[in-house]
């Protein structure tokens, strides 16, 4: 029965041979929306892809030719991919019931692992505008299929796929998804040593090599955009650069040769590999994986990056300050004007530059920023971040400000690297936010240390995000006598302890009564919260949480920074937040200078993390470094009083990460 269905459906789409259908990969992002299956039950769309392998197709009930076609197909693979999810959605929502979805679902026979989805009109448009095979007519739409691994981009097929297409493709997507995990996860850890982008590393004289697909599956040779980018600012030993300039020509890889470099350690010229790598004694099977996965480690750019430009975004959430967003908007928009103008005028005269410089022109590319202003609350900003994205894949997030978790988030789950946001309430380690520091928990921490273990604390926080990340963050190092409050309760009165840790903002500690604090020895507050303010006349019981470089003692970089902006006309109305737009900026600038060429966002965050310590740091935190995994570049906090003088410390740096 099945197979005369698929005859049947050839023969609606004019009953001739299968043209090859056309193939290609994409980044989507699902909106997050919530449908109704053909039971009835409503779900969200992302519970009813899930996170393993998956076939997408959009067909209607009434469909003559093309949907019938699609749904054939499907029915003829279920059985040969059991356990893979399979949905179809309906483009004809106000139609399609969940009662006519569950007859034409019979009428294919299809099975436990098959949904069929329909709901509101203009939420499946997002879910088609998504994938983009959007048509306002609906007999207008595509023969399209959808298919992802576990992991990964999605693979889409346009045209007439048959049943043994959609097999074979699924294996190759299970494949790649396997030897994407022997890569990054297995018991080889290549990319501990080759890193997450496969472009490898240097350190202390040891020179690990690229394993990404154009170089493993090319012809070896030398390049001198691959040699400056090994050697660019580097001092190393004789013996490094003279394993980097050795040209060791080799003949391409292949499934075979791979095995051999891995089991054996001899590569396709004959030659043995340096003794720091190790031997692997792989299957058959998982060298297949493998294989197939290498062939497309940073084979082509990321998204966010054609011929001519690279795009960046920065992101505002709606609780940030007018005046901020303005002062950071004004560094970014200079930095990127002069960017642009240094890049036209090395494109004009690439010929005539320095023996490299002909070769990075390749690496050349006009900066181009999107202002990605979040709006409503917080709930509606995933699918905002998604709609941002799909209208204009970007290579990175840049700086931005306001309350990150929806942001990091996003980053994560998309793989966008996102450098240096101003925020006091940093997401959880992951691969690709980087933050300067642990922001208000970092403070509340070190505070913790460096008060005596015999003292008994009173910690009042008002019920806010702020308030709840200090508090935590505090209870986690020590006891403590906690009391908080919620929106409209007023500050108490008569508390009594050795030390006051008030976790309150300007207006609340203004509000705070005198009396309030008459049985505390010492009274601490974040200055992130609260700005030190030496002619509070509460000054001799008031210290501060400052996780910032101490008053006087910046580098001299700071000045350089500071030149720049006035020359740009720039006025310093917000100079820590300036400075490190400034930072982060020129930090990604660096890192891309170092890639030469090479647009993979894995190898972005690598040369971030590796050139962090490189880039000028302009003097907010007394130091600025990274290395590979590590996402805070500043990892402590001072404890400081307010002397006659201004700020002045009373602990040595703590370090809190």
């Amino acid at each position: 029965m099945k197979r005369f269905a698929v005859f049947l459906a050839a023969l609606c789409v004019l009953g001739l041979a299968p043209e090859r259908y056309v193939r290609s990969v994409g980044d989507y992002a699902p909106p997050d929306v919530t449908l109704t299956d053909m039971d009835g039950r409503r779900l969200l769309l992302s519970e009813a892809l899930g996170e393993g392998p998956v076939l997408l197709q959009f067909i209607f009930t009434t469909c003559p030719a093309v949907c019938p076609m699609l749904s054939a197909t499907l029915a003829g693979a279920q059985d040969r991919l059991p356990g893979i999810r399979m949905v179809s959605i309906s483009i004809d929502p106000e139609h399609d019931t969940p009662e006519r979805l569950r007859a034409y679902a019979q009428r294919f026979r299809a099975g436990p692992q098959w949904k069929f989805l329909t709901g509101r009109l203009e939420d499946v448009v997002d879910v088609q505008k998504a994938f983009g095979v959007y048509r306002s007519d609906k007999m207008q739409h595509e023969p399209s299929t959808f298919l992802r691994a576990a992991q990964g981009p999605w693979v889409r097929l346009t045209g007439r796929v048959g049943e043994e297409d959609l097999v074979s493709e699924l294996h190759k997507l299970s494949d790649l998804d396997r030897g994407r995990r022997i890569y990054q996860e297995g018991a080889l850890g290549c990319a501990n040593c080759h890193r997450r982008s496969g472009f490898g590393a240097s350190e202390g004289g040891v020179f690990v090599p690229p394993v990404t697909g154009p170089f493993l599956f090319q012809l070896g040779h030398l390049e001198r955009t691959d040699l400056f980018r090994e050697l660019y600012q580097e001092v190393q030993s004789k013996i490094y650069l003279a394993r980097v300039r050795d040209p060791r020509p080799r003949p391409a890889y292949t499934e075979a040769s791979l095995a051999r470099v891995l089991r054996e350690g001899i590569d396709p010229a004959d030659r043995n590999l340096d003794p720091l790598m190790p031997r692997y004694p792989l299957s058959d099977e998982d060298i297949g994986h493998l294989t197939a996965y290498l062939r497309t480690l940073s084979a082509a750019p990321s998204p966010g990056v054609d011929a001519e430009t690279i795009h960046f975004a920065t992101v505002f959430t709606p609780n940030v300050d007018p005046a901020e967003r303005r002062a950071l908007l004004a560094v970014m928009e200079a930095f990127f004007q002069r960017k642009n103008a240094d890049t036209e005028g090395l494109l004009r005269h690439a010929g005539g530059s320095p023996w490299y410089k002909d070769d990075l022109a390749k690496g050349f590319r006009k900066w181009v920023l999107h202002l990605w202003d979040l709006q409503g609350s917080s709930e509606s900003w995933r699918g905002q971040l998604e709609s941002h994205a799909r209208e204009q894949p970007v290579f990175a997030l840049l700086s931005g400000a306001g309350d990150w978790r929806a942001i990091h988030e996003f980053c994560e789950r998309e793989e966008v690297p996102c450098l240096f946001p101003s925020t006091l309430l940093p997401g959880p380690s992951g691969l690709y936010t980087i933050y300067f520091s642990s922001g208000l928990a970092g403070e509340a921490s070190a505070l913790a240390r460096y008060l005596e273990p015999s003292t008994r604390v009173v910690q009042v926080y008002r019920d806010t995000e702020e308030g709840r990340a200090l508090a935590e963050a505090f209870r986690k190092e020590r006891s403590v006598v906690d009391l908080r409050l919620k929106a409209g309760d007023p500050i108490p009165r008569g508390l009594a302890g050795d030390d006051l840790v008030l976790w309150l903002d300007e207006k609340d500690f203004a509000a705070l009564p005198p009396t309030a604090l008459a049985g505390f020895r010492r009274i601490y507050l974040s200055s992130s919260l609260v700005e030190p303010d030496p002619r509070n006349p509460l000054r001799e019981k008031l210290s501060f949480t400052y996780p910032y470089t101490l008053p006087g003692r910046e580098g001299p970089h700071v000045y350089r920074v500071r030149a720049w902006l006035r020359s740009r006309g720039i006025e310093r109305t917000h100079e820590r937040l300036q400075l490190n737009t400034f930072y982060a900026l020129s930090l990604a600038e660096h890192a891309l200078d170092h890639m030469a060429g090479s647009f993979s966002r894995d190898f972005f965050v690598e040369s971030v993390e590796r050139e962090a310590e490189v880039e000028l740091n302009p003097g907010v935190f007394p130091r600025l470094s990274l290395g590979p995994g590590q996402r805070l570049t500043s990892k402590g906090c001072y404890i400081v009083r307010l002397g006659e003088q201004g700020i002045e410390p009373l602990s040595d740096w703590i370090v809190t990460e």
